[in-house]
């Protein structure tokens, strides 16, 4: 993942290209890369990024196959040869949830579980395709039980309750995000006997500055989603690809592995985790386990605050499209470098993936653009576009699932961009071999 200041997707691009360069063509004069990073502008990359994120495009959902079409087209018309790839994969949607708090003296308040829209924004209508707030693969069902505080959910924060005595059999769990994987605070939960669990984005951590429309950070009623599948690709089919005709597990089987969650959960706003805190009693929690300025004092509990949660998911078989394109090497054309991001999102997707995205398609144009004056790759480039990677890297994991006797002989390299915008500053990872590489990208742009 990488992000940039000023105007940063040609940067990114650029950046991308003097890395692939190097593992693309042998040695040569640096004719084409100087040519590669006068090619384009910021406007074609933002026009991408605009037809991108017109919509939320949610894994399996009608907006994002349009979104597929549009990766499609673009590079179907470089004369690319471009195909799709999909699959048939178990994906996870929210049919009904609700969630009340009460306590002794106190009728019960129902929470919106909606996130506002602010004055004035442009895509409110677009919003309401967005699907409503939830835990992808969490388990349906109801629990109405005391709330015991469990700070980030992690295996010593319920460690350190059962050594100050708080039981959490039975009890619905509030933790926070922040510290692990959303999947393992609910599976972290489920096992310390937890009937469910709630998930909300502390302040603290969150919004640390001006929320937004006026800052960059989460407003009070932004809710994080996600999924709380913990394992890799289809769990219907675990370790071999979802191609037509394929054996399966059944859904309730892939259901009830140990990589599911296993108990009702719910993400929530940190407006309505600091309400559900403020009824908390019994012990206050540690210093680090309390909230930021202007928060209640946060307790563990249980109870006397007591959540009736009821959640219902539909888990179904959906149609996913990965997008594969292909520049063929001159030298090595049997020598595959592979250039990757994901297209879904759980909303509109404007900087993970989709930034990504678009400074894919760019890339690809700019190649298209070289190729015309002469350029040629040394080795073959594989440009892939993954669908339902937010569930669990389900597209990317299937392909390569069926594609793996050829990948592991031919792969040189593979390269991901998701995040290709986000804030100032530059940020990328990568294997040992490429940290003297990635050095001498970024000082190229």
């Amino acid at each position: 993942r990488a992000t940039a200041r000023l105007h940063p997707l040609p940067l990114l691009v650029g950046a991308l290209f003097a890395t692939y360069y190097h593992l693309l063509v042998a040695p040569a004069p640096s004719y084409y890369q100087s040519l590669f990073l006068s090619l384009g502008s910021n406007d074609t990359a933002a026009a991408h990024l605009r037809a991108l994120t017109v919509r939320p495009h949610l894994a399996g959902t009608e907006a994002n196959a349009l979104a597929a079409d549009h990766v499609v087209s673009t590079l179907s018309s470089l004369s690319f040869p471009t195909r799709v790839t999909p699959y048939e994969v178990l994906l996870s949607y929210p049919v009904g949830r609700s969630l009340s708090l009460s306590a002794p003296g106190r009728d019960a308040t129902a929470f919106a579980l909606v996130q506002d829209t602010y004055p004035g924004d442009p895509y409110a209508a677009a919003s309401a395709e967005v699907v409503p707030t939830f835990l992808a693969y969490a388990a349906s069902g109801s629990a109405a039980a005391e709330v015991v505080y469990a700070n980030y959910g992690r295996r010593e924060d319920y460690a350190y309750l059962a050594s100050r005595g708080v039981n959490v059999t039975g009890k619905v769990a509030l933790a926070r995000y922040g510290k692990v994987y959303r999947g393992d605070i609910v599976k972290n939960a489920r096992d310390a006997g937890a009937a469910a669990a709630v998930i909300f984005t502390d302040p603290k951590d969150y919004t640390p500055g001006k929320a937004f429309p006026d800052g960059p950070w989460m407003p009070p009623t932004g809710v994080q989603v996600g999924s709380t599948f913990k394992g890799v690709g289809d769990p219907t089919t675990p370790m071999w690809a979802s191609s037509e005709g394929c054996e399966r597990v059944s859904v309730a089987k892939a259901m009830s592995t140990h990589d599911m969650p296993g108990i009702p959960a719910l993400p929530v706003s940190g407006r309505d985790g600091e309400e559900i805190l403020r009824l908390v009693g019994g012990d206050v929690a540690p210093e680090d386990w309390q909230g930021g300025d202007g928060a209640p004092v946060y307790r563990l509990g249980p109870g006397p605050a007591v959540l009736n949660l009821t959640y219902t998911g539909n888990e179904t078989i959906a149609t996913i499209q990965n997008v594969i394109s292909v520049i063929e090497g001159k030298e090595e054309p049997d020598r595959y470098v592979i250039l990757g991001n994901h297209r879904d999102a759980w909303t509109f997707g404007a900087a993970d993936p989709n930034s990504g995205t678009a400074a894919l398609l760019e890339l690809a144009q700019r190649l298209s653009k070289l190729q015309n004056k002469g350029w040629r790759p040394r080795r073959t480039i594989i440009l892939c576009n993954w669908d339902a990677e937010e569930y669990g890297l389900i597209g990317s994991t299937e392909w390569v699932e069926e594609n793996r006797a050829m990948l592991t002989s031919r792969t040189v390299a593979y390269l991901n961009v998701d995040v290709g915008v986000s804030g100032s500053g530059v940020d990328a990872s990568a294997t040992p071999q490429l940290d003297e590489l990635l050095k001498q990208a970024s000082k190229k742009v």
